[in-house]
């Protein structure tokens, strides 16, 4: 088995401030692993996923907080999970949206996904008790992903 090369695990206030701590979080706990192309694109997909959860989930409401978690084995990729208090909308949950709209970088909002979709390797959003996980897997420049059983 793999030991943890990386284990990062901080409860943070779902607010401008919380942010930040998390985009810094995520810089100097991964610049000593891998290079700065990798550090920017997980540093990209915290702040996107942080800010769908202060938009579109009870995390964002007032006293919120988004749990963050980085990790990472010796011999495979990056994990990223952003786990919210669940979507404001009972119906509501990531996606990316199809056509132009996900693709045009001037629009307001909606390329969140649309970033974390083109730079993760899979991502996934799953229920959990207490609300939801955004869970991402970032491929490490210098190591392949472990194969899937089958």
């Amino acid at each position: 088995m793999s030991r943890l090369v990386l284990n990062v695990r901080e409860e943070l206030p779902c607010d401008y401030d919380g942010l930040r701590i998390a985009r810094a979080l995520t810089r100097v706990r991964l610049r000593p692993l891998w290079a700065d192309s990798l550090v920017d694109d997980a540093e990209l997909c915290v702040d996107e996923a942080f800010c769908n959860a202060q938009r579109h989930t009870r995390s964002g409401l007032d006293g919120g907080t988004v749990h963050l978690a980085l990790y990472a084995t010796a011999g495979g990729p990056l994990y990223i999970d952003i786990t919210d208090a669940g979507p404001l909308n009972p119906a509501d949950r990531p996606r990316v949206r199809s056509g132009a709209v996900g693709a045009d970088m001037d629009t307001e909002s909606g390329r969140g996904m649309f970033l974390i979709d083109s730079l993760a390797a899979h991502w996934l959003y799953f229920e959990k008790p207490e609300g939801g996980c955004l869970s991402l897997t970032l491929l490490t420049p210098d190591r392949a992903p472990v194969p899937l059983r089958t």
